[in-house]
């Protein structure tokens, strides 16, 4: 489909991005003359049956951010439709995501770091006086402008908290910034945001993701294994005050996290303070200059021969676009399953989608592989909502968001909880496998 010359009274300038259901648009408005970016969702590409609920909660994004005036966060200024796109105008920021500072190896110091924070958790608290969740907070929805400002952008899954348009049980959000209630696909608040600012906070101070691997075993780190002490692993000393508030702010339970934004940047900035220079006390801007980063990533850090396996499978989706892409990708991350999400984003079928995801290195692909000489001791019992909702839930700790994918398509196969039960479980390694049966009642021998 070619790119539109104009939505609306905007004129179309460039692309900023692309996804599997829209485009990001550099525009003019010719009204009050400044440059904008549009977030566009095709129609088409949303489910028949699901239209006018998708459209909503897309209103319901704008509608929602339209309130967040602050400057650390990226404004919104339109909704608008028309028949092939809904689309969200907002604010053009100039600068460059956070994402890629990680990828090209910035050295933030601790400084740095805690004037990030404190933006950060200052855009959260303001959002979510006005009872607006982000659900989706990851270096990629942070940007850094050229004056040292961060901006939270992309509410793109924000939801206000008396709309029933986002219901329990959908989840939502990034695996690796993901808390353990949202991969359980349980309601959320505000504390799942704390929760994913402070994967952030770990990954800047440590230089790693607390939480890695494998997109199955994400989610049951996630839920049941708690990170390494960032002072252990991380370049910059850290106190154990530092690690004390990362580890309140990671907690398993929502209850024993900081409550609010204001508290965790309070006790942030107070373990930080102790250790950054005087002249740095009370900075809330990054100067940027300062910042010590290695080249970008390039196709060349790759072994050529991932590339090729990464290209013929996402070839079998995208036709010969799959080498355009894959090489955009592959200058922008060295990780081998963040590539996959990545290239994940372009393929429109939900279906070829999933199996794209199913296919990298690590993942478990076929649902039909039980473990060998192992089967499971279930009984012939119907299938029905409630174990199906139940296994959706426990099966999100160890997959995450595939999790509905795999339960849906388990779930239109199988003609007992047996039979389910194993297509299920099929997605699973064996050590995972096992845990997860015994969770919801079944046993191995």
């Amino acid at each position: 489909m070619a790119d539109p010359v104009k939505i609306g009274k905007y004129e179309v300038q460039s692309v900023l991005g692309k996804g599997a259901m829209g485009v990001v648009y550099k525009a003019f408005d010719p009204g009050i003359e400044r440059v904008v970016a549009i977030k566009t969702v095709r129609k088409d590409l949303v489910d028949p049956d699901l239209v006018e609920q998708s459209m909503a909660r897309f209103k319901n994004e704008a509608v929602a951010a339209g309130r967040l005036l602050h400057p650390n966060i990226v404004s919104v200024y339109e909704y608008g439709e028309d028949d092939a796109n809904a689309f969200i105008v907002m604010e053009f920021v100039e600068g460059t995501g956070l994402r890629e500072f990680l990828n090209r190896g910035a050295n933030f110091d601790l400084g740095q770091i805690s004037a990030m924070m404190t933006q950060l958790l200052q855009a959260l608290d303001f959002a979510h006086e006005r009872g607006v969740v982000h659900r989706d907070i990851k270096p990629a929805n942070l940007v850094l402008t050229k004056s040292g400002a961060l901006k939270v952008a992309d509410f793109g899954i924000a939801r206000i908290d008396t709309s029933n348009l986002t219901t329990m049980g959908m989840v939502m959000g990034t695996p690796s910034y993901m808390s353990p209630e949202q991969c359980q696909g349980q309601t959320v608040d505000r504390r799942s945001d704390l929760f994913s600012a402070a994967v952030v906070l770990y990954e800047l101070l440590a230089g790693e993701k607390p939480f890695s691997g494998a997109l199955e075993t994400i989610g049951y780190k996630i839920c049941h294994e708690d990170p390494r002490p960032p002072s252990s692993v991380s370049r910059i000393a850290l106190s154990p005050t530092i690690d004390a508030v990362l580890a309140t702010a990671l907690e398993k339970n929502p209850e024993a996290r900081f409550q609010n934004a204001k508290a965790f940047n309070r006790a942030l900035r107070q373990a930080c303070d102790a250790l950054v220079a005087d002249d740095s006390q009370g900075a809330t801007e990054i100067n940027l200059a300062a910042v010590r980063m290695g080249p970008p990533p390039s196709a060349t850090d790759w072994d050529e021969t991932v590339l090729r396996t990464v290209e013929r499978q996402l070839a079998h989706h995208l036709g010969p676009l799959a080498r355009v892409m894959l090489r955009k990708a592959a200058a922008q991350t060295r990780d081998v399953s963040q590539l996959y999400a990545m290239l994940a984003e372009s393929i429109s079928d939900p279906v070829g989608r999933q199996r794209f995801i199913d296919s990298t290195p690590g993942a478990s692909t076929s649902p039909h592989v039980i473990a060998t000489g192992q089967t499971l001791k279930t009984q012939a019992l119907p299938l029905n909502k409630d174990f199906v909702d139940q296994t959706t839930m426990r099966l999100a700790a160890y997959l995450g968001p595939i999790a509905k994918v795999v339960v849906n398509r388990a779930a239109q196969k199988a003609a007992s909880q047996q039979e389910f039960v194993e297509l299920v479980a099929g997605h699973l390694g064996t050590h995972e496998r096992g845990a997860f049966l015994r969770e919801i009642g079944f046993a191995e021998r």
